[in-house]
């Protein structure tokens, strides 16, 4: 999707119509509270396309107090307003999801420093890319792009055989097919767990689970020690804390998809 055609279309009426796009200014871009910045990627290429000259104080992960500058552009008012906007949303948006991701992943290594925050692939359509760059800006990893790029087994998938023997040959076929990827299986109890990681699942993915039973899931990996468990299923920024104390290896979530834009304020002169 190209982000400058979404937003500018063919042409600015309101500058064309006040007959000031001829006229040469400044621009400049700073956030209004301390954020994880992401998206200069993003609005790097939408002011080339404008043809205006830049400097950039900042890069994608930095941490930026209020008030700092991040870019500088320089160029006609017309070229100008047409990229503002755009690159600010792209700012306050991508930044939104790096902070919340660094502040997620901030609290739950207080508590254990090896977690990691693992994102899903639930994210909006079409800003998959967008999301994924913000989330890793953010200090997160990426949990499965799409249904191409890792092995997990849902519930979902398995109500399509007849019975545990078919169940248990196909498991046996899906490990040796893809013999150098880790199999992932969702799970929603410790009796499901176990039999499981008996199977040979390498990740036990513990869906909306007690933090007692998840616990029991942990003590798995003294029988299987190269079993990795992780949490998922409505983990926030609020309840982190308390999955990070028992002892998974990594939570999955999708709330820093779902975090509030930071207030970058842009400021635009005339020369």
């Amino acid at each position: 999707m190209d982000l400058l055609l979404e937003d500018s279309g063919y042409f600015d009426v309101t500058t064309f119509g006040l007959g000031i796009g001829e006229v040469l200014g400044s621009m400049s871009f700073a956030p209004k509270e301390e954020i994880i910045l992401s998206g200069c990627d993003e609005v790097e290429s939408i002011i080339k396309a404008c043809g205006l000259k830049y400097e950039f104080f900042k890069k994608n992960g930095d941490r930026v107090a209020p008030k700092e500058r991040i870019l500088e552009c320089n160029g006609d008012a017309k070229s100008l307003h047409k990229a503002w906007k755009i690159s600010q949303n792209s700012f306050e948006y991508m930044s939104g999801i790096a902070t919340y991701t660094n502040k997620m992943t901030q609290i739950a290594q207080t508590i254990n420093p090896n977690i990691i925050i693992a994102t899903t692939r639930k994210n909006f359509p079409n800003a998959k890319e967008l999301m994924l760059k913000a989330v890793m800006d953010g200090g997160g990893v990426i949990h499965r792009v799409g249904l191409f790029d890792s092995v997990l087994v849902f519930k979902e998938h398995l109500e399509f055989f007849a019975n545990k023997s078919k169940l248990e040959l196909g498991f046996k076929n899906l490990k040796s097919k893809f013999i150098e990827k880790k199999i992932a299986v969702e799970v929603d109890s410790f009796e499901k767990a176990n039999y499981f990681a008996s199977l040979g699942a390498d990740i036990l993915q513990c869906e909306k689970m007690i933090f007692e039973e998840l616990r029991e899931c942990v003590s798995l990996q003294k029988s299987y020690p190269n079993l990795i468990v992780s949490a998922t299923g409505g983990i926030t920024i609020e309840n982190i804390e308390l999955y990070a104390q028992t002892g998974v290896d990594f939570v999955v979530t999708s709330s820093p998809y779902h975090a509030k834009p930071m207030d970058i304020k842009v400021e635009m002169r005339a020369d």
